[in-house]
């Protein structure tokens, strides 16, 4: 008590050096008060982020390993043997024996198929004026069905792989059959929405579609006409469907490239519908010239534990080594997390900064202080008060000063940290933008067929879907451009929530007073080499 009581007197009697230190001690403490402040925010919002990830996941043909296989110890491979080495898609009874994982909470799938229109019905172009012209753009039709269904006929290659690996005969429309209503995401998220009829019946097997309100007003069709698609391969080869939907939607999907379809040209059906076209087109077509499908599958896990508890399941369930579980949700995160993970970065080396700039303040001041007060060392001394005695009363002056320093800087750190974490945390967005654009060699976003949220990249036919979301589309291809909304900086993060809370202030003042202790070191150590007599005598 008597220390601390003398040490609070002397930093009245030296009211300048006090007032200076403080100074200096409010402006390190407001500056790690934001650096703490925006690494906690960062911190907060990418942990509140990945626990309400809604995360999804798809099993995917790893072809980087069967690419290796076919190389083997040359390292070289011909084109021949990469194809022979690359495995078949998963049927349906295979993907659904990787949905009894206990880590999966819903499974749900789709079966894609591109098709011709057959008659008066015609795909919509924004490059035609009337709808009897010739439309060159593709259109995309999707089915729906239950759970019930025990295999799929369709075959399942993609466009790299033609020639007995299933590849599709691309035809002006796309049709994609959904196995349940928990597929269609668009509508459940409420993207679209039927404007007119109603959705089909889950499950359904009857020859029943849903359309676009654009594609209908192209093709002056309502609720009840009904429409005619054909076998690209053979036109004779024809199917009837029944409208008994229009839906609207507030995507902005378009045409994104040669072969892809406009959003409006997109059809959906039940899966059990679309598999018994692509049944009867089998029986009807030569060999090569079905109707072909591209089955799809997606399991909704709900969280990043599930997701890595899955990937381990899949494989005692008998998945081989040859197919991998992909998640568009946790890529989708990570890349939109990435202006956080740099704004914490940033904020660390910034607190390193200026916790070594401070510490060597503090230093060098504590050193020319306690030369300067060598004369009061010596009295004290000489009045019977032992060195250790002597340097707590130093030491108890530093962290009382220390105290109040820290106490003004964190009170205006607080104030300060959002807006300062909001504007640094915007200028890391824009910068990671830069660098991603500049990765193309060209000015503009990366953004459009490959980038997050940048299309469907991922869809089996290449057409976009304009009211069911990649991961629905693609679940096995090897990407599929989904977003995840929880994500942060999904939508472009230009804000993250001020987190001066208990840890940040306990972390500031630690911190605070190790730099306190640092410049009382030298204290300490100049008052232990004084020698009392020699500092009395040399006084003039």
């Amino acid at each position: 008590m008597f220390i601390i009581r003398n040490a609070l007197r002397n930093v009245g009697r030296t009211k300048g050096r006090s007032i200076l230190m403080g100074i200096i001690i409010m402006i390190l403490a407001f500056s790690m008060c934001i650096g703490l402040s925006i690494r906690e925010a960062s911190s907060q919002s990418g942990k509140a982020a990945l626990a309400n990830l809604s995360v999804t996941a798809q099993i995917s043909v790893n072809r980087e390993k069967a690419m290796e296989k076919a190389s083997g110890s040359s390292g070289q491979a011909s084109k021949s043997e990469m194809i022979a080495n690359m495995p078949k898609e998963l049927t349906l009874t295979q993907l659904k024996k990787s949905a009894e994982a206990s880590s999966v909470k819903s499974f749900y799938y789709t079966l894609s198929a591109s098709v011709d229109g057959a008659g008066d019905f015609s795909a919509y172009s924004s490059g035609t004026s009337s709808s009897g012209s010739s439309a060159t753009a593709s259109f995309t039709t999707t089915a729906a069905s239950s759970d019930s269904t025990t295999g799929a006929t369709a075959s399942s290659g993609g466009d790299d792989f033609k020639g007995g690996r299933g590849g599709m005969n691309m035809g002006d429309f796309t049709i994609t059959g959904y196995s349940s209503d928990e597929a269609m995401t668009d509508f459940t998220d409420g993207t679209s929405e039927i404007s007119s009829g109603s959705m089909f019946e889950e499950g359904t097997s009857d020859m029943v579609c849903v359309i676009s309100s654009t594609l209908a007003k192209y093709n002056g069709l309502s609720v009840g006409d009904t429409v005619k698609i054909a076998n690209p391969s053979d036109s004779s080869e024809k199917y009837k469907l029944k409208i008994v939907g229009i839906y609207t939607t507030t995507s902005s999907q378009t045409a994104m490239g040669p072969g892809m379809t406009d959003s409006a040209n997109n059809i959906y059906v039940s899966y059990n519908t679309l598999n018994k076209i692509i049944k009867a087109s089998a029986k009807t077509a030569d060999d090569g010239e079905e109707i072909q499908g591209r089955l799809n599958g997606t399991y909704v896990l709900g969280s990043v534990s599930n997701y890595n508890k899955f990937k381990k399941e899949v494989k005692s369930l008998g998945l081989s080594s040859s197919y991998q579980v992909v998640s568009n949700d946790i890529q989708a995160y990570e890349n939109s997390a990435k202006p956080l993970k740099n704004l914490a970065k940033y904020a660390g080396y910034f607190l390193i900064v200026i916790f070594g700039v401070g510490a060597a303040v503090l230093l060098v001041m504590n050193i020319f202080s306690a030369r300067e007060r060598k004369y009061e060392i010596g009295v004290l001394s000489a009045i019977g008060m032992k060195k250790k005695q002597i340097s707590r009363l130093f030491i108890a002056e530093i962290l009382a000063v220390t105290i109040v320093g820290a106490g003004a800087g964190g009170l205006v750190g607080a104030l300060a940290s959002k807006p300062i974490s909001t504007k640094l945390l915007a200028a890391s967005t824009a910068s990671l933008q830069s660098q991603e654009s500049d990765s193309f060699g060209r000015g503009g976003s990366p953004g459009g067929h490959g980038g997050p949220g940048g299309g469907m990249p991922g869809n089996s036919t290449g057409a976009p879907s304009d009211s069911s979301s990649a991961s629905d589309s693609s679940s096995q291809s090897s990407g599929s451009g989904s977003s995840n909304a929880n994500a942060p900086g999904a939508n472009g993060a230009t804000e993250t929530p001020s987190s001066v809370n208990l840890k940040v202030i306990l972390e500031m003042m630690g911190l605070c007073l190790a730099m306190s202790c640092v410049g009382g070191a030298a204290s300490v150590a100049v008052i232990n080499r004084s020698e009392p007599l020699e500092i009395l005598q040399s006084r003039d």
